[in-house]
């Protein structure tokens, strides 16, 4: 009897368990084959209207591509490069515009990527930059952009926006031409406490 129940329940398992052998396994996709992330027309817009306002030194044009929000941010490469609020923001700008010569700058940004979901979205591209310094040098460097955007009345606006220089390979200036480090303060020793009195 017990043999019997024992087959019996062997059986029922293995036909219940059947299909899920059967099944087959989702195939785990490879890294080359992930999709991509396509930024949208809209997306791929505001960047094309961000570097042709900065070629064309507009002010005006780079700043009506922000939100209407007092909190909206840019940062840059290096440290401090983080400005808050319009007024840092078109701060920054206008010293950027005396870096390089206004309708000097040339963009290609081949990989763009982004998303949008309801009123947010974001994107990132790498773009291939020309420029010319004040001096008319020709300059030529890599640039990447990742922003948060946020969908008002007029479309897309930036919400914040990071950039960055691409570093080539020279590495790190030599140890003589770095700064020198300014060493940290030494904490404050902690206050004594009063013995305690004896009781």
């Amino acid at each position: 009897m017990k043999k019997q129940r024992f087959l019996l329940v062997s059986m029922l398992g293995c036909a219940l368990a059947a299909p899920i052998w059967a099944a087959e396994a989702p195939k785990a996709e490879k890294a080359s084959e992930a999709p991509k992330v396509q930024a949208s027309e809209e997306l791929r817009a505001v960047v094309r209207q961000h570097h042709d306002a900065l070629n064309k030194q507009d002010l005006k044009a780079l700043m009506a591509l922000y939100a209407d929000t007092p909190n909206v941010a840019l940062m840059g490469t290096g440290p401090g490069e983080f400005w808050k609020g319009k007024a840092a923001i078109e701060e920054a700008y206008q010293h950027f515009f005396e870096t390089f010569k206004a309708g000097s700058l040339k963009h290609d940004c081949p990989d763009i990527s982004g998303s949008e979901e309801g009123n947010n979205a974001w994107l990132m591209a790498s773009c291939d930059m020309k420029d010319s310094d004040p001096s008319g040098q020709t300059r030529e460097f890599g640039f990447n952009v990742s922003a948060v955007l946020k969908k008002e009345k007029a479309g897309w606006r930036v919400q914040a926006l990071h950039t960055s220089n691409v570093s080539g390979d020279e590495g790190p200036p030599p140890e003589e031409a770095a700064p020198a480090a300014t060493p940290a303060p030494a904490p404050a020793p902690a206050p004594e406490t009063a013995p305690k009195k004896a009781q």
